[in-house]
Order: structure tokens, then C-alpha cells, then sequence
């Protein structure tokens, strides 16, 4: 069995606790317009030129392919999606083991993880098999059967929330939030546990900040909400891989992030600043 991985990022504190390895698949449901991961939106494997990184050596022969991006001296030519074998991929996060005996481990996040059903549910499995803790980074935008299925061998999931609203939802992403509430409900249900992102950006979604604290609060076994910075930082990728740029000209500031974090904490809720938390 194979997966679509769109690249692998050591060392990483801010996708979970403790010191964690993530693991970006490629693929998502979602069109999120604040998106700062465009190379894991496709499915298939895609080439990026970044032309501020280019020293004109000659190298490539101006082509651009995967030959060219191994072989790129300063990476301006960068290639992402490469498939792998559940046993090979996990052999090779299994090397990171000795960096999470303080805590951590592995996060499979994307796009979306579970865009890839069958490949997640397989490598989570054989690494929790192997003592390596998996969390489950996702958008919720998946079938239940996929979640039954992966809530074995999930330690905790760390679960995005962009708007109550679903029309808001779907102005922001391009879909409803019907499935992705039912989803969370689900799981809390089966007392998993859980902690909320929220991607704070202002004039889109900042009105939706007390109807998702109150819908939150409805439900159990949630380990804490943290409020996410939006930034543009990753306009230069979307000009890099040939992509329409829809990132909003808008600023979230640590002002409007603690402002957040009060509306969830008025609700009875552990909201914690996401600039401040890792």
C-alpha cells in the first residue's frame, strides 16, 4: 500500500506536545482561502520554482522536474509528493524514536491525513506497534468509518475548527461544516482525546468566535482550544508552484488573539494563545 506524502519535518514543536516529527500528506477536502500549506492541497506531485532563490548557475538547463530538484545547489527547484510504503515510512520515522522518550512522537497531518484513509489508518498502527505515539492533525472533513478505524492507534487528535456558521464555513473552505461538527461530537462521544485548533483571521472568521465557544462547550472530554495566528507567510510557495494566491490581505494581531482566548474562556473552556502555548 502506498501514500502520497508531500514532505516530512523534523524537530517540530508546534503540531502537538512534547518533540514531534509531522509527516504532511498530500491531498485535501477543503479549499481553505487562508491555507498556508498549497503542496499538500493536490493530490499529485507538483514542482516549485522559487525565483527569489535562483543564482542563475545553469545547472537545471531551465527545466524544471524531479531530476532538476535533486540536483538545484540552493533549492529553487523543489519537488513535493513522494510515495511511500507504509513499512518504509515507518521504518523511517521510527529512526526519530530516541527524541520522544521526553515526550512526543509522530504527527500525521497534511492537507488532510485522512484524505488518504486507508494508508493513515496502516501507518498509525504499525507505529503505535512500534512504541511511537501518533496524533491525528485534521480538518474532520472524513468519513466516520475512517475515524472508527483510526481511534485505536491515535493518541490524541489535534482537530481544526474554522467557523460555527456554515455558511461562513463554506465561503471560507468551499464546503459545509455539517460532517466536520458531527464528526467531533463523535468523537468526544467515545472520549478521545482532543484539542480544538482555531485559525483566527480577521474580517472572515472572527465573528464566529462565541457560537464556537458555545458549541464547544457543549460537549466533552475537550482538551483545550488554541487560537492560531493567521499570517500570509506562505504567499511566496503559491507563486512558486503556479498557484492562484487567495490569501486575505488581513492582519490577526496578539491583541485580537487574547481577545479570542477571553470569548473561549468566558464559556468555561481552556483556551490558551497558539503565539504563546508550544
Amino acid at each position: 500500500m502506498k501514500g502520497m506524502i508531500s514532505g516530512i519535518k523534523r524537530m517540530e514543536i508546534h503540531d502537538g506536545d512534547g518533540l514531534r516529527t509531522t509527516v504532511f500528506f498530500k491531498g485535501c477536502p477543503l479549499r481553505c482561502i487562508w491555507c498556508h500549506n498549497p503542496e499538500s492541497l493536490s493530490f499529485e506531485r507538483q514542482i516549485a520554482f522559487f525565483s527569489h532563490k535562483c543564482v542563475s548557475c545553469g545547472m537545471c538547463g531551465g527545466e524544471r522536474d524531479e531530476g532538476t530538484a535533486k540536483n538545484c545547489p540552493v533549492s529553487a527547484i523543489e519537488s513535493f509528493g513522494r510515495e511511500y510504503e507504509v513499512d518504509e515510512l515507518a521504518w523511517l520515522l521510527s529512526q526519530d524514536a530516541p527524541f520522544f522518550k521526553r515526550g512526543g512522537g509522530v504527527t500525521l497531518s497534511g492537507g488532510e491525513c485522512l484524505a488518504q484513509p486507508a494508508f493513515a489508518v496502516a501507518l498509525a498502527k504499525m507505529l503505535k506497534e512500534m512504541g511511537i505515539g501518533v496524533y491525528i492533525d485534521t480538518c474532520g472533513y472524513a468519513t466516520r468509518d475512517t475515524f472508527e478505524k483510526i481511534i485505536p492507534h491515535t493518541e490524541k487528535f489535534l482537530y481544526d475548527i474554522k467557523a460555527c456558521n456554515s455558511a461562513t464555513h463554506q465561503k471560507c473552505t468551499g464546503r459545509d461544516n455539517l460532517l466536520i461538527w458531527d464528526n467531533l461530537r463523535f468523537l468526544c462521544d467515545r472520549g478521545c482525546n482532543v484539542e480544538i485548533r482555531y485559525p483566527l483571521v480577521m474580517g472572515y472568521n472572527d465573528g464566529e468566535c462565541e457560537g464556537v465557544a458555545k458549541r464547544l462547550g457543549e460537549l466533552r472530554g475537550i482538551d483545550k482550544i488554541k487560537v492560531l495566528q493567521y499570517h500570509g507567510f506562505s504567499a511566496s510557495r503559491y507563486e512558486a508552484l503556479g498557484m492562484k494566491n487567495p490569501l486575505p490581505n488581513t492582519k490577526t494581531t496578539a491583541g485580537d488573539i487574547d481577545r479570542a482566548v477571553e470569548i473561549f474562556k468566558h464559556y468555561g473552556l481552556h483556551a490558551v494563545n497558539g503565539m504563546l502555548d508550544d
